[in-house]
C-alpha cells in the first residue's frame, strides 16, 4: 500500500533554522509518484514550503501520531493554485467524501463571519 492510499499522513517540513514540523494532512494520489492535499496560501506549511520544499510523509492517525511499523517516505513540495489546486480539491472530495463536506461547510461558514478561507491552494509533493 502506497502513502497515497493512507487516510491520514503526517507532513514534515522544516523551519528556517532546521527544526522539522509535523503536522496531519489527508493526502490523495495524483498518479505516478505524486501525492497532494490542500491547504490555506498564509498558513504556517506553506511559509516553511516556500523556504525549503523538502518534505517527509509518513502514515498517522488524524492527530498526526506516526502509525506503528509505518516508514517515511520523502519528497519535494510544490505550491499550486488555479486548475491544479482545483484538480488536487476535486480528488480530495471523491477520496473523502462526506467528510470533506463537512469540513467544507465548517469554511464557508468561517468565510461568513470574516474569516479568511481555510483552503485556498494545494501543496503537490513529487515523491522521491
Amino acid at each position: 500500500m502506497s502513502i497515497a492510499d493512507k487516510r491520514y499522513v503526517r507532513l514534515t517540513t522544516w523551519t528556517t533554522d532546521g527544526h522539522p514540523r509535523h503536522v496531519p494532512v489527508w493526502v490523495v494520489g495524483l498518479g505516478g509518484n505524486r501525492v497532494g492535499f490542500t491547504t490555506g496560501s498564509g498558513s504556517s506549511k506553506v511559509r516553511r514550503l516556500r523556504h525549503d520544499p523538502a518534505v517527509e510523509l509518513q502514515a498517522s492517525n488524524m492527530g498526526g501520531t506516526v502509525t506503528e511499523g509505518s516508514t517515511a517516505v520523502s519528497g519535494t513540495a510544490e505550491i499550486v493554485d488555479g486548475d491544479a489546486y482545483r484538480g488536487v480539491r476535486t480528488a480530495i472530495r471523491r477520496k473523502y467524501g462526506i467528510q470533506y463536506v463537512v469540513i467544507s461547510l465548517a469554511g464557508a461558514l468561517g468565510r461568513l463571519l470574516g474569516r479568511k478561507p481555510v483552503e485556498d491552494c494545494a501543496v503537490i509533493v513529487t515523491l522521491d
